[in-house]
């Protein structure tokens, strides 16, 4: 049997359920999204994951569960979690942000801070919308990053070409950098994790592993590094995590709706899935909902309809199986917070 937890029992606690129809109805859905978890678990290999639901602020469902301890840790609230791409919605928030005190604009040239792109028409929103048109000796997805920013040539014109890669984000990293005179762990825990009161949440480094760290798989953890964490470097909980869901619900303290609404229109789309792409988000507007997503099936979906947030942390440890598919998954979670 899972060592599964599960909080905020409108699901085990039926007569309270059929007090009224929405009670009824919201443990009906809490209760299809149980079954869910355990289903898409399993097709990820028997993945340990967290999960959190909130409405209003309110947590409706939480949910830890080990997989039977495959991570050689326990999996509970305290857990740290790498979650990869999910790093770059916060980078919306932190260059939103700066936006709104007049340091940077979305449509400011590149060039005006980096002198390897003077002679570019490349701006911030075209990095934060994958449409740049970077590449290293014409490959848009060089490994490993170039330290050397004059290696990078645009050979597509900007706002044209979607090209999913962490070329961008390195630009971008590099671009705020330069802007602020800071480097952008110090920004973003000035500007966004602090103010939001994200305790558990930032870069790590090798080296600095503690008992909250959870790896990928027994033993094997990712690291953040430098030129990379603007794409794909937080560590953060399941809590945490959802906290910054509903911050973007009402995120008037930092920037305006309209900003945010920037962030929220379609840019570009990725062919291999159809997946349609704002600012460092993903969009599903006509389900009523957008998400951020990282590698290997970590979801945070916010659905502004219904004021709820869906969190979903997993750590895959086979391939996924079984029809699964990361943009579906996407797009039942967000189902799943427009039906509550």
């Amino acid at each position: 049997m899972r060592n599964s937890w599960i909080y905020l029992l409108v699901l085990l606690i039926p007569a309270l359920a059929a007090c009224d129809s929405l009670n009824a109805e919201t443990a009906a859905v809490l209760h299809e999204l149980d079954t869910y978890l355990d289903e898409t678990a399993e097709q990820l290999g028997g993945s340990p994951f967290a999960a959190i639901v909130t409405r209003n602020g309110e947590v409706l469902y939480e949910r830890y569960d080990d997989a039977q301890g495959v991570l050689g840790k326990p999996v509970n609230e305290h857990s740290r979690w790498f979650v990869f791409s999910i790093t770059k919605s916060f980078m919306s928030a932190l260059v939103l942000d700066l936006c709104d005190d007049g340091i940077v604009s979305l449509d400011d040239p590149v060039g005006k801070y980096l002198p390897a792109f003077a002679e570019e028409a490349v701006t911030i929103r075209h990095l934060m919308s994958q449409t740049s048109g970077a590449a290293v000796n014409g490959d848009k997805k060089p490994e490993p990053l170039p330290e050397d920013l004059d290696r990078i040539e645009i050979i597509t014109k900007p706002g044209d070409a979607f090209e999913y890669s962490g070329l961008g984000m390195l630009i971008l990293e590099r671009t705020l950098e330069a802007a602020t005179g800071k480097d952008l762990e110090v920004l973003l825990n000035e500007r966004i994790i602090e103010p939001l009161g994200l305790e558990s949440t930032g870069y790590v480094y090798e080296g600095s592993v503690t008992d909250e760290i959870l790896p990928l798989q027994k033993d094997l953890f990712h690291y953040s590094q430098i030129g990379h964490r603007a794409g794909a470097g937080l560590y953060t909980t399941a809590r945490d995590l959802n906290r910054f869901g509903q911050f973007w619900l009402k995120p008037e303290s930092m920037f305006s709706a309209e900003l945010r609404e920037e962030v929220w229109t379609y840019h570009g789309m990725r062919d291999s899935d159809q997946g349609r792409y704002g600012l460092l988000w993903w969009l599903f507007e006509s389900d009523g909902g957008y998400v951020m997503s990282g590698k290997q099936s970590k979801i945070n979906a916010v659905i502004p309809e219904t004021n709820t947030v869906i969190t979903v942390i997993r750590y895959p440890q086979a391939r996924p199986e079984n029809g699964y598919r990361f943009a579906e998954d996407k797009q039942a979670l967000v189902l799943f917070g427009k039906h509550l």
